[in-house]
């Protein structure tokens, strides 16, 4: 009998889990799609039958984008990022997965986007969408949007410390210019600052 083979445990990390959570959509959402293999299981969470499905995307095929060139070109894209929702909630993961949150993208537009909800666009888009057709899932999305910028929305507690504690140093060099910064980081106080530019303007008059 052969020694066992050693290999390298990898940690089971909740991103890693995520990671493979969203790999797993990802790879039924292609089988549906491209295989036009049938899930009763994806089905609903897709929000629509294969052929509809297809064909949503190709409306929004342009310049030369088709199936065939698929993972060459493009790749299929949330309007709102996977990582926005909560995979263990039912409502979630059928606002996530439904077709309106997809899109096709193209390789060069991807590249820089990552993760990250484009607020504005994605906000514009669902609200284009809903007002002109009231289809609830772009309702249910709108209102999802409205969500993460609530909690997105940076805490400013402490900005507003600095600035209400500071508020007459900030208005007395406010408006300072390089000459002036320079004196400041070389110890001066804003009364030195101010007596040397006096001095400065009666010395070249």
């Amino acid at each position: 009998m052969g020694r066992k083979r050693w290999q390298v445990k990898t940690e089971i990390t909740p991103e890693l889990l995520k990671f493979r959570e969203k790999r797993k959509w990802q790879i039924a959402l292609r089988r549906y799609v491209i295989e036009r293999s049938p899930s009763s299981f994806y089905a609903p969470y897709f929000g629509l039958d294969i052929e509809n499905l297809r064909n949503w995307f190709e409306y929004q095929f342009r310049n030369g984008i088709n199936w065939e060139t698929f993972a060459k070109t493009w790749q299929f894209d949330h309007i709102i990022p996977v990582t926005y929702f909560d995979s263990g909630d039912e409502k979630e993961l059928k606002m996530c997965w439904n077709f309106t949150n997809l899109r096709i993208e193209p390789f060069q537009l991807n590249k820089n986007r990552g993760n990250r909800i484009d607020v504005l666009g994605a906000k514009a888009y669902f609200r284009t969408l809903y007002e002109k057709t009231h289809y609830k899932p772009c309702g249910d999305l709108l209102e999802k949007i409205d969500r993460i910028e609530i909690s997105e929305i940076l805490s400013t507690e402490g900005q507003q410390a600095f600035i209400t504690d500071h508020l007459e140093y900030l208005q007395q060099i406010e408006g300072y210019n390089a000459f002036e910064f320079e004196l400041l980081n070389h110890g001066r106080t804003v009364e030195d600052v101010r007596k040397e530019i006096e001095f400065l303007k009666k010395k070249s008059s």
